[in-house]
């Protein structure tokens, strides 16, 4: 029931802060920028050149060339000594020639120590480049005399010089990258053999193997010992539950072996925004626990502290969340529920709600809110009772503060404090037990209605269930505050969501259109232009998955107009992006996707280039997926060979390079779950069987089947089958039936090439399998590469190939319907939310553009009378019905 992102993950959190309903980048932060950063003016800065990023100002003294790599300085301090260090470390750069970077302001500086950020990079103030271990050396020695006496957090992927602000590590100086395994971009060093290998910010001191540690940071890191707990410490960690910047929360047994929970609070670091850091947070949720003990609140055992970092061991109640049983129980995600699964679901879920208000309601008579109340902070013992836990932001019952920070869908966007704070999450709760969308209402205050219609409607609940609910999350009356005439347009089409005419269908694109229209204003950013993931960001904003390239090629496909300064914003952005040496390339990510849309906006010189650009690219720099690798790129060469036949030798090239690839990696022979190999569409091998399909289609040489079928089968191995018979990728943890990494993008290839097969059991079993996986009532995304559009996008390749059945034919239906409970109002239209749910998305991966190529598809199917070759996603469907004779196919593979 989620997708790749978790919608807790801190990253997430950054680019929401920035804006109520979109993501953007957190340098974008409105307003003036509060208490800067800055160096000494009376210094002599002239020939230094400074650079500021949003986050970091980089500051280069003259005639120094810096190294690629090497050992670098981070400094850290907490928020009231942050300018001080700030200071001392410019003055001392500025004196000995150093080149140094350090944070802008105030609020970077926050978000830096702040809970959610992330723990391998958190906490870091100031970087410094030394040229040589010498000054290296000089550097932290003379940093810790004028520093070393602050408190300060640490920096978990670095050596702490002494007991200071200094740390250190080994890594890059550039801004060099490579394509990790999964085809994402990390920063890289330059081994000795001349590769480049990722550069890893792992959460502990972990230097490359091939670096020669000097011998002053060699003694520094052998007197820090092995980091056991003392002696007498009278627990011992088994495992790790969690970890956060705050620090981590383990499983641990006490001297007599009785199982325990140690959670961890580190100091100086992990702060909440009302000013406390982690160990300060532990320290007052253990009051909180001990003055409210009794039934229903997790028992506490004792506050502990190793060194400076504070440990709070509560009794251990077992490994089940509210959150975890939802999704365990709920018939929503399953494929094969029966109306009396519903019901059973029903009365427990109800029956728990009744259990979590009881504790709810004893907490506050105890006189305390719990302060941050959602299903993961609700444990499920093994005797079914529900037990509160986490009371780390817990506050007096009469402190009316609005919650500052919380879960998603669990904070009132109004302002709401204290106990009126803990009822509204508790209404939520009992809300998201039948439909978990609930941080939609903080998008569209509208949407309440919907979800809970959808609740009562498919689980019986009665009309008093939602209206209790609905008075305590949205008590203000619907008539109090009318839509405007246009708003009112956009309404009533949400309310009908009329997709079984094609008139229906047309004035729902009408509504996403304007969303997208409304979304779109700023012409002069050069970095993006509708907004989208966090991922564009690290792209070139012209890509097809996060880019302006998949909003504009969605338009168009539904036949809405594009505005010409959007065409021409694309134009320009893809000039800069071929002008740039480090740029991203791939058909997702890039340049070969913008090259597919200019072709067919008729921009042949900008399409013509790119494919110059691509053909003297060499394969070493582009990886093994669809999104930005070589089967992306190969793809769009294929698509590309009629006009200029060389691109097929191009392309036969790559697939020639990508069967060396394969061949170096350890082959698979039993179901193997995920690792940062990655499986399905976009990251997987499914990316390479279906560039290797489509050669094949081309030139019918079986060498080009044969790989696709490798290929194929590899992703198939990394898949399970679950309890509902549904096939689905195991990444271990949980079961991804999606298009961009799970079962339904390895469907759509298999459904292709099945095409040109003998009849096959294992084949048509893997298929069966993965369209009931596709085919569950309930996603919380909307989106075409982690949601509910991809897997109509399956569908509707089955009905495409005529490998359709009545059951997967109900289920496009039912998703093209239930597609009306993700969307909400914007603007004068319609728009969908992004990953995470915590803002709206524009971008075909994600957002509003994915939603509509996908009903616009299904328009197509449902009311053409000859479906056309629509691209939905692009070059994923060959541009012709492909015919082949599977018999002669199977002859030329052997009878394989």
């Amino acid at each position: 029931m989620t997708g790749p992102e978790d919608p807790m993950d801190g990253q997430l959190y950054r680019f929401a802060a920035v804006d109520p309903t979109f993501y953007d980048h957190p340098s974008r932060r409105r307003g003036q920028r509060k208490r800067p950063l800055t160096v000494d003016a009376a210094l002599d800065w002239d020939g230094w050149l400074r650079v500021e990023d949003g986050t970091w100002a980089h500051l280069h003294p003259p005639g120094i060339t810096l190294p690629d790599q090497g050992w670098k300085i981070h400094l850290s301090a907490t928020p009231d000594h942050a300018a001080q260090v700030v200071d001392v470390a410019a003055r001392y750069c500025h004196a000995h020639g150093l080149a140094f970077k350090h944070l802008v302001d105030h609020a970077t500086v926050a978000a830096q120590l702040s809970k959610d950020a992330d723990r391998g990079s958190s906490a870091k103030l100031v970087t410094i480049y030394p040229t040589d271990e010498q000054g290296l050396h000089a550097a932290l020695t003379d940093l810790d005399t004028a520093l070393g006496h602050l408190p300060s957090p640490h920096i978990l992927s670095d050596l702490r010089w002494h007991r200071g602000p200094a740390f250190v590590r080994y890594g890059a100086f550039s801004q060099a990258r490579l394509r990790s395994e999964a085809g994402h971009r990390r920063y890289a060093l330059l081994a000795p053999d001349g590769t480049l290998v990722e550069d890893r910010r792992t959460p502990y001191f972990a230097p490359p193997a091939w670096v020669t540690v000097p011998d002053f940071l060699q003694q520094q890191w052998d007197s820090l010992g092995d980091g056991a707990a003392p002696a007498d410490f009278p627990y011992t960690v088994q495992s790790a539950l969690a970890f956060s910047n705050a620090g981590g929360t383990y499983l641990g047994t006490d001297r007599q072996g009785a199982p325990v929970v140690l959670k961890e609070g580190r100091p100086f670091i992990g702060y909440s925004p009302d000013g406390r850091d982690a160990a300060q947070r532990v320290r007052d949720e253990h009051a909180r626990l001990t003055d409210a003990a009794g039934p229903g609140i997790v028992p506490v055992r004792e506050l502990a502290q190793v060194g400076d970092h504070v440990f709070l061991v509560l009794e251990h109640l077992g490994d089940v969340t509210l959150h975890s049983e939802l999704i365990r129980r709920s018939p929503q995600i399953r494929s094969d529920s029966r109306p009396r699964d519903f019901v059973a679901y029903r009365d427990w879920a109800v029956a728990i709600c009744d259990q979590v208000r009881v504790a709810l309601t004893r907490l506050h008579a105890a006189g305390f809110t719990h302060g941050d109340l959602h299903p993961g902070n609700v444990m499920i013992t093994p005797d079914s009772r529900a037990v509160l836990v986490d009371l780390e932001f817990s506050t007096p019952v009469r402190d009316d503060t609005p919650m500052q920070m919380g879960a998603p869908g669990f904070v009132p966007p109004d302002g709401r404090g204290g106990a009126a704070a803990d009822l509204y999450a508790l209404a939520c709760i009992e809300l998201a037990m039948f439909c978990p969308l609930t941080p939609l209402v903080a998008l569209d205050r509208e949407k309440i209605d919907d979800l809970l219609d959808h609740a009562r409607r498919l689980y019986e609940l009665p009309e008093s269930w939602a209206e209790g609910i609905r008075t305590v999350i949205d008590p203000t009356p619907q008539s109090l505050r009318p839509p405007s005439q246009l708003g009112r347009a956009a309404q009533t089409a949400l309310r009908a969501w009329d997709v079984d005419s094609e008139a229906g269908i047309s004035e729902i694109a009408v509504m996403i259109g304007r969303s997208l229209d409304a979304a779109a204003p700023d012409f002069s950013r050069s970095d993006r232009l509708w907004p989208g993931d966090p991922t564009q960001f690290d792209e070139n904003g012209i890509g097809l998955a996060h880019g302006a390239g998949g909003v504009i090629h969605a338009m168009r496909e539904a036949s809405l107009d594009v505005n010409p300064l959007a065409l021409s914003w694309f134009r320009h952005a893809t000039e800069a992006a071929l002008a740039a040496a480090d740029t991203n390339l791939g058909l997702y990510d890039g340049l070969a996707g913008a090259a597919w849309v200019h072709r067919r906006s008729g921009e042949h010189h900008l399409a013509d280039a790119i494919l110059h650009r691509l053909r003297g690219t060499t394969h070493d720099e582009l990886g093994n997926d669809l999104y930005a690798g070589l089967p992306g790129v190969g793809l769009l060469f294929l698509s590309e060979a009629n006009r200029d036949p060389g691109l097929l030798e191009d392309a036969a090239r790559i697939a020639h390079t990508l069967r060396q690839r394969r061949a170096m990696l350890p082959k698979l022979t039993e179901h193997t779950p995920v690792t940062s190999r990655g499986a399905g569409l976009m990251w997987g091998a499914s990316g390479t069987a279906l560039f290797a399909l489509r050669l094949f289609e081309r030139t019918r040489e079986s060498e080009y089947l044969r790989l696709a079928m490798d290929a194929l089968d590899d992703d198939l191995l990394h898949c399970r089958t679950a309890d509902d018979g549904s096939l689905q990728v195991d990444e271990g943890w949980r079961l991804m039936p999606y298009l961009a990494s799970g079962s339904a993008g390895i469907g759509i290839v298999l459904a292709q090439l099945l095409l040109h097969l003998a009849p096959s059991e294992k084949y048509a079993t893997a298929l069966d399998g993965i369209s009931r996986a596709a085919s569950a009532p309930f996603t919380v995304q909307s989106g075409l590469f982690t949601g509910r559009s991809g897997l109509m996008l399956l569908h509707l390749t089955l009905a495409r190939q005529g490998l359709a059945t009545a059951v997967s034919r109900a289920a496009l239906d039912a998703h093209a319907q239930a597609l009306k409970l993700h969307a909400v109002r914007h603007a004068a239209g319609i728009g969908f939310a992004g990953d995470g749910l915590l803002r709206l998305s524009c971008d075909l991966a994600t957002g509003s553009a994915g939603v509509l190529l996908a009903l616009d598809a299904y328009g197509l199917l449902a009311h053409a009378s000859d479906y056309p070759a629509q691209e939905t996603l692009p070059l994923l469907l060959p541009t012709a019905t492909v015919t082949a004779s599977a018999d002669s196919c199977a002859h030329s593979l052997g009878g394989r």
